[in-house]
């Protein structure tokens, strides 16, 4: 029977095999950064890796920077960073990090699986049940979960590159190893606020609540793993992110179960996103929040992530086709949310919520017509794969003018970018902090 290492060199082998420049680049990184080697030992050993594979570029161009995936157990890295990495110290600092966090994903994937399997039930549970449906402290439940998972994980992809950069600097005082440790990637820089000494130089200092050792470490106290929990999970928007998924498992049970009870009374399906700090979020069709939260985040918290909507360039048709018109080329996936919609939304919204869809990667083809509805003021359109979906605010859409200049710069086929899957952990970049 093969040893774990003997199962690793065949895996870089065969990554190496198809990809060229990038696995060779892979085996320099692991031989300069023993943690990340170790690591991928110990999930070998486990049964949970067998196959390190490119990033899809569709994910890539969404922002994503690698991920676990417990179906096949494989490792997902950005070939771009990989094939530069050789010469670009901040790609190889970013790729330790990202390898650091989703090899612990993998060597986890047991309490992962227990996490998603006991969700999985009990939503199913809430949906076969009598009425009413409140999903609220499962949910919270779960981001609690995946909370804890992501900072703990975060932690030790910070202290894999963290080890790379004291071999680097093996007298570097504590100061200097935060100035160090801020450089080495844009990926650290979320974890320092940078000040201005007497002197007028910067320094460095760990963002609240985080203890960082001399070492460049951070040990995984209570207090550290609350605190990465602020910085990475919060900042960076998972609990939203997990949301949409998490929210879309629970409509599709919804979906499912009143399609195997047609005579049940429907029920009232609640989630109270005051109680989960997520005031407007976008609920499904048929789900209502109790709290009568209003949109907007709570003081002091980062806006969600969203699309922006692009401008028009200089070379946009300022009279561009509006989708209405029979001779557009997105008229028919118009007309179906058009005919699913009640009459009172107005023809902009309509297309401004299929634009939303298309730049989330949702054609008309991967659209469920049974998902098509509205909620709170909010237009919802699900996808027929359990976690694709879009929304927009009815209230809020631009002209059709502008919605028709955006459709016409977008690309007439949208790459499907998949939302965080089912258990799929992928992890996409933090901002920069300047």
């Amino acid at each position: 029977m093969p040893t774990p290492a003997q199962d690793l060199e065949k895996l870089l082998a065969d990554f190496e095999r198809d990809h060229a420049l990038a696995g060779a680049n892979l085996r320099e990184l692991l031989k300069s950064t023993p943690e990340l080697e170790t690591r991928m030992l110990a999930a070998i050993d486990k049964g949970n890796l067998d196959l390190i594979k490119p990033l899809d570029p569709a994910q890539r161009a969404r922002g994503a920077l690698g991920g676990f995936d417990p179906s096949d157990d494989s490792i997902a890295l950005p070939m771009d960073m990989l094939e530069a990495s050789a010469r670009n110290p901040q790609d190889a600092n970013t790729l330790r990090m990202v390898f650091g966090h989703e090899i612990e994903h993998s060597v986890n994937k047991a309490d992962i699986d227990t996490l998603v399997g006991d969700f999985d039930r009990e939503v199913e549970k809430i949906a076969q049940g009598p009425s009413p449906h409140d999903y609220t402290e499962l949910l919270e439940a779960r981001n609690r979960g995946d909370r804890l998972r992501e900072s703990n994980d975060q932690i030790s992809g910070f202290n894999v590159l963290a080890a790379h950069v004291r071999r680097e600097n093996p007298d570097a005082t504590a100061e200097q190893m935060n100035a160090k440790l801020y450089a080495s990637s844009d990926q650290m820089q979320q974890y320092f606020d940078v000040g201005i000494d007497a002197n007028g130089q910067k320094n460095y200092t760990p963002k609240p609540g985080l203890s960082i050792g001399a070492n460049g470490q951070i040990a995984a106290t209570p207090d550290n793993v609350e605190a990465m929990g602020v910085h990475f999970y919060d900042r960076n928007h998972y609990p939203e992110r997990y949301a949409h998924r998490n929210l879309s498992l629970a409509y599709q049970a919804e979906h499912d179960a009143a399609r195997q009870h047609p005579d049940r009374p429907a029920p009232d399906i609640r989630v109270d996103l005051h109680k989960l700090n997520l005031p407007g979020f976008p609920l499904p069709p048929g789900f209502s929040d109790p709290s009568g939260s209003v949109r907007g985040p709570a003081p002091g918290s980062p806006s969600p992530p969203s699309q922006p909507a692009q401008p028009a360039s200089s070379g946009a048709d300022p009279a561009a086709p509006h989708p209405r018109e029979a001779g557009h080329r997105d008229h028919a996936y118009y007309q179906m949310l058009r005919d699913k919609l009640p009459a009172e939304v107005p023809d902009n919204a309509v297309a401004q919520a299929m634009l939303e869809a298309k730049r989330s990667g949702l054609d008309a083809t991967q659209i469920d017509p049974n998902k098509i509805g509205v909620n709170d003021g909010k237009i919802w359109i699900g996808g027929k794969t359990p976690g694709f979906h879009a929304s927009a605010d009815a209230t809020q859409a631009p002209p059709m003018n502008q919605i028709a200049r955006e459709l016409q710069e977008l690309p007439a086929h949208t790459p499907a970018a998949p939302s965080v899957g089912k258990n799929e952990q992928v992890q996409a970049p933090a901002p920069m902090m300047r």
